[in-house]
């Protein structure tokens, strides 16, 4: 388990109460709903507070049972015998709240021990992870070729799930975004019945899950001629740019600053309205941000993705995304699909 590992790095009591994370670190996934669901670490001891719904045969750790007519959090309380206690960022304010109630002296610090040892991928995760984005490659190149007049939106978002799994995938990481013509100028669009027609950017967002690990790639099109001959270039050259800053002991924002200065040099910069990457690995979205404002640093092992973008209102929009991992002497670029402008024609 992952956690004996973490619990060797930890100083004080660390209670982490995000169903997702306690996954990464005992390997089983709760959905607990509005009931309270708890892994408490200290440096000797590991404690799951765990309602009787919810079967389990793990011994390697203590589960402390409780069903509807007993409190959690008062359980909790007595045992933490610690002035000082580490959350995770999502936990549950009325948990919260009512812990604090228990202890008025208890120090409340927001945990950032997990959300390090988790951006940090051993090999085998980077293997998994490997391989979730050249099915992704391969996908994206299976996407391509269904694309056609007349096609809508929802038609073409709706083959990609049967794509992912007909290459091995278990499933895809998140909803796909397809979007065509003025619809690319939002970078969260929702497939919808427009139809492609000659002269559209197409924007494909996609990933996949293998083996418990997510890809996400994004690639832009154009349908019969290149309508934003104006900023296609500039968006993989931010792209490029990002990507060639990325090595060891250079703080994510920096990563950020090197595509957003291409983009704004070329004059779009207020037309680059999102961050330029996130982190991933089961999630889709994991620790860290690769924006402006964050001050973490790369480090070998990290996963994160680069996806700089332009998006024009009522006209369109240009991203492209790939995967990098961080290594000794730089990057590895987890996508081999082309960046290269295509426009695309009937067979």
């Amino acid at each position: 388990m992952k956690i004996h590992e973490l619990q060797k790095h930890i100083q004080h009591p660390i209670l982490i109460t995000d169903e997702r994370m306690i996954a990464y670190l005992i390997h089983q996934r709760f959905h607990v709903s509005e009931r309270f669901i708890g892994l408490l670490i200290k440096k000797d001891e590991i404690k799951l507070y765990l309602n009787n719904l919810f079967p389990t045969n793990l011994t390697e750790i203590e589960i402390i049972r409780f069903d509807d007519t007993e409190d959690p959090i008062k359980m909790l309380n007595h045992d933490l015998k610690s002035d000082i206690l580490y959350i995770d960022k999502n936990m549950h304010a009325g948990f919260l709240i009512k812990l604090m109630k228990y202890s008025p002296l208890l120090k409340i610090e927001i945990d950032e021990t997990c959300d390090k040892f988790r951006s940090i991928k051993d090999s085998n995760e980077i293997n998994k992870m490997r391989q979730a984005s050249l099915i992704n490659d391969q996908a994206m190149d299976k996407v391509k070729s269904h694309i056609k007049e007349g096609m809508t939106e929802l038609e073409l978002a709706s083959l990609i799930p049967t794509i992912f799994h007909s290459l091995g995938a278990q499933s895809t990481s998140f909803t796909p975004i397809v979007a065509f013509g003025k619809n690319t100028s939002d970078p969260h669009a929702i497939p919808g019945d427009t139809k492609l027609e000659k002269g559209m950017p197409i924007i494909v967002d996609m990933g996949c899950v293998y083996e418990g690990y997510c890809s996400d790639m994004t690639r832009s099109f154009f349908y019969h001629h290149n309508s934003l001959n104006d900023i296609y270039d500039v968006v993989r050259r931010a792209n490029l740019a990002a990507i060639q800053m990325v090595k060891p002991g250079i703080p994510l924002k920096d990563i950020d600053h090197a595509a957003r200065s291409v983009i704004k040099d070329a004059g779009f910069g207020e037309y680059f309205i999102h961050r330029t990457g996130h982190g991933i690995g089961q999630e889709v979205h994991e620790p860290y941000d690769v924006s402006s404002t964050s001050e973490h640093i790369a480090q070998v092992g990290m996963i994160f993705s680069i996806e700089p973008g332009i998006y024009l209102p009522n006209k369109g929009g240009i991203r492209i995304e790939d995967l990098v991992l961080v290594t000794e002497t730089g990057c590895e670029v987890l996508n081999h699909y082309s960046k290269d402008l295509q426009i695309l024609k009937d067979a």
